[in-house]
């Protein structure tokens, strides 16, 4: 038997947005056989791209695994709704009705039985870690372990994360990619009890090299007009000023009443509130003027790649912006997804090693 065969592996995701972790397990050869979301407009951008993947459009509150058939997968994600726990968010946590959604992961887990994912795969903010004096985080550690799932986060005397030791980290797109995006998100990941002995997941390593942000901008031909500051307005005057005494070539960014340069040749992290007025989208300077990242490239800095991805011809572009801003990055989680891979295998050789034995 063949046990690396394409799409043996299958996958559920929960929260799906426009399918950042969909589209990474599919390209470390995974089989994603349903997702769940509840907005509209992701669910539309994500029909358009992966028209094969059953999608479930519906609250996960409202998701059961009998009523809507969920078939048991070997591997979950969910990358839940963060701004309960972010820094720039309300931080009320689970008192934040957005925050007791991670509850609903736990409750669908239990749903399937015995037939529960081998592998869960979650993502959030790197302030969950810290969230609420780290009650957070001892709560999310002990309903996952009681869930029946390998699962720890050890935090040193000081109260910092012991990262070798943990299988929650926080990995940064710029430092473990070659893509030149500054985001920072806590990558957790559990294994089952029933099927592994121990948590043996090894997070990505460090690399060295990072792409020049400017190759991921259509730098070449002048973009849609509304992309393009008037120099003489308000903001465009404050982007002006700062381009003229910084690098032009940088990625600059309005943050409440300041323009803030990008130093270090990457762009600032992509946030769900790009798309609202002037605050937030990158703005870089081109031949034609000081303009605004447009969302397509901001979906590049994100590893959505034109030959796999694009947005439905109508959506808004405020929608595509938060869209963006709520995924995760493809290459990012595809590092995973093969980490993944690589135990199942594993696990596939020791089941069939056994049944050898016994026979």
């Amino acid at each position: 038997m063949n046990l690396n065969k394409q799409n043996q592996y299958t996958v559920g995701s929960l929260f799906a947005g426009i399918g950042g972790f969909c589209r990474a397990f599919k390209n470390e050869g995974f089989n994603v056989i349903w997702a769940n979301e509840l907005d509209s407009y992701a669910s539309q951008t994500y029909r358009h791209n992966y028209p094969e993947t059953r999608l479930i459009e519906k609250s996960v509150e409202e998701l059961s695994v009998k009523a809507d058939k969920l078939e048991s997968v070997d591997v979950l994600t969910a990358g839940f709704p963060c701004q309960s726990f972010s820094l720039a968010g309300n931080k009320l946590g689970f008192k934040d009705p957005r925050g007791q959604l991670f509850f609903e992961i736990i409750r669908l887990i239990k749903e399937f039985g015995d037939q529960k994912p081998k592998i869960l795969v979650l993502e959030n903010v790197k302030n969950l870690i810290y969230h609420d004096d780290k009650n957070t985080i001892n709560i999310i550690e002990e309903e996952i372990k009681r869930a029946g799932y390998w699962f720890r986060v050890p935090l040193d005397h000081k109260g910092n994360l012991i990262t070798q030791r943990s299988n929650a980290v926080v990995l940064n797109t710029k430092e473990h990619t070659d893509i030149p995006q500054n985001r920072e998100r806590l990558y957790m990941v559990a294994f089952s009890q029933q099927h592994f002995k121990m948590n043996t997941f090894r997070f990505p390593n460090v690399i060295e090299e990072m792409n020049d942000v400017r190759s991921y901008l259509d730098i070449q031909h002048k973009a849609e007009e509304e992309y393009y500051f008037d120099e003489n307005s308000k903001y465009g005057k404050m982007f002006a000023d700062k381009i003229a005494e910084g690098n032009e070539d940088s990625v600059y960014l309005l943050r409440r009443a300041y323009v803030r340069e990008n130093k270090n040749a990457a762009a600032f992290t992509l946030t769900a509130n790009m798309g609202e007025g002037g605050h937030n989208v990158p703005v870089i300077k081109d031949d034609w003027g000081i303009r605004k990242l447009t969302p397509v490239e901001c979906a590049r800095l994100q590893g959505f790649q034109d030959t796999f991805f694009s947005f439905p011809e109508e959506m808004p572009k405020g929608k595509q912006y938060k869209q963006v801003g709520n995924a995760v990055t493809v290459d990012l989680v595809q590092k995973l997804a093969s980490e993944c891979k690589r135990n199942l295998i594993e696990l596939g050789v020791q089941y069939y090693d056994k049944l050898e034995f016994s026979s």
